[in-house]
């Protein structure tokens, strides 16, 4: 089926949303320690790489492939369960959508996470600047994030003044 140009535009703009939204709702589902959340961004034969720049999250694996492998080297689940990080928070900066394409898409996406990490004297919060240069394929499901390589620009670590933990961070407003 050909599109008119008016379509085409009105698709590359739905699919714009959409593709920010897979963005969006990863960065929510590991700040609200959701794994299926996170899960639901991927496809299942995703390509993952992470550079191994930061101590928080040590490298050098090689590339992840699969769903399955990339959610167990997830560390934030894990270190949240344990009580290694107390809360974390990412926000999403710049989200560039550099090619769009039929059914795949190259975006470029910058974050900041903020991770509170328990201390004896005080609480710290690592800061990181993070780069993901994602690969999207639109499946029957929508879009999803079938390659990903992680990146870390900068990190840093101040005393926090004030932090609640997981069981403690509002939801939902009723």
């Amino acid at each position: 089926m050909v599109l008119s140009n008016q379509d085409a535009q009105l698709q590359a703009l739905l699919d714009r949303v959409a593709i920010h939204d897979v963005h969006a709702r990863y960065f929510q589902g590991l700040d609200r320690g959701n794994p299926e959340q996170v899960r639901g961004c991927f496809a299942e034969d995703v390509v993952a790489h992470y550079d191994g720049r930061s101590a928080l999250r040590p490298g050098g694996q090689g590339a992840i492939h699969g769903i399955d492998a990339l959610m167990d080297s997830l560390i934030t689940f894990r270190n949240q369960q344990t009580g290694l990080w107390k809360i974390t928070t990412h926000f999403m900066e710049n989200m560039n959508i550099h090619t769009l394409e039929g059914d795949m898409a190259e975006t470029e996406t910058n974050a900041i996470a903020f991770i509170v990490l328990p201390g004896e004297a005080h609480d710290r919060t690592a800061m990181r600047s993070l780069r993901y240069l994602d690969t999207l394929r639109r499946s029957r499901d929508g879009w999803r994030i079938s390659g990903r390589l992680h990146t870390l620009d900068w990190s840093c670590e101040v005393a926090a003044d004030f932090s609640v933990n997981y069981a403690r961070r509002v939801t939902y407003i009723t």
